[in-house]
């Protein structure tokens, strides 16, 4: 797979124990990826693979971004049920159900097939990683503001949905799940919207999640994380 080629080095050094399996034809392509490279990130940190196992004190995995009591509650019915194994620089979800692979946009919950296999999305992204990853503003942000940390992501202040700019000046860094469920809130507020009634956006809240940047060394949760 020429994505291997392309990303960094293993966010764990172990591969996911031999009896781990995700759901379907997709779920077996996930697993031997997995086996050969345990998480990583690419494009300058614009995609985030996670990766399966692990314990306290290491990366986010993908069984703990899955969890049914983390993010995913923001969204409530919301949620597409899938199983989330990536994402771009704004925080976008692609994931599977086992069959195809599907994004899943955070600011309005919706949820796009592109895939019909791990591999042909892995071709995609290495075909158009501007798009897929969101690539040229990770590296413009990068380049005025140092390199992403691990485990945050950079959402805007205006959202997309409501005509935000895709720019540096646009965008807030925040640790991922923090985003996922500033995101979750946002959109189950816009579904709860009346006809002809208008939405109020509250930009200090997105300011409000940023990344203090204040975490002791090494610590894989900062100061965004642990307020949620």
């Amino acid at each position: 797979m020429k994505l291997l080629s392309l990303s960094g080095e293993a966010l764990l050094k172990n591969p996911p124990a031999p009896e781990t399996a995700f759901p379907g034809p997709v779920g077996e392509e996930l697993a031997a990826l997995l086996s050969e490279r345990n998480g990583f990130y690419a494009f300058e940190s614009a995609l985030h693979v996670l990766p399966s196992g692990g314990g306290a004190g290491e990366p986010m995995t993908l069984e703990a971004w899955n969890a049914a009591g983390g993010w995913r509650r923001a969204y409530g019915s919301m949620d597409p049920g899938l199983l989330f194994f990536a994402e771009d620089v704004f925080g976008l979800q692609f994931g599977t159900d086992g069959r195809k692979v599907f994004s899943f946009n955070p600011e309005s919950a919706e949820t796009k097939r592109i895939a019909s296999s791990l591999d042909e999305w892995a071709r995609q992204v290495v075909e158009d990683y501007s798009y897929m990853t969101g690539y040229p503003i990770a590296h413009d942000w990068q380049v005025s503001h140092g390199a992403l940390p691990a485990g945050h992501r950079l959402i805007p202040r205006v959202p997309f949905v409501a005509g935000g700019e895709f720019s540096v000046e646009n965008m807030v860094l925040v640790e991922s799940a923090a985003g996922m469920r500033y995101w979750g809130e946002f959109a189950r507020a816009v579904a709860e919207i009346a006809d002809g009634e208008q939405f109020r956006l509250d930009v200090a809240k997105v300011e409000g999640i940023r990344c203090l940047g204040d975490s002791p060394a090494g610590a894989q949760a900062c100061a965004c994380f642990i307020q949620g």
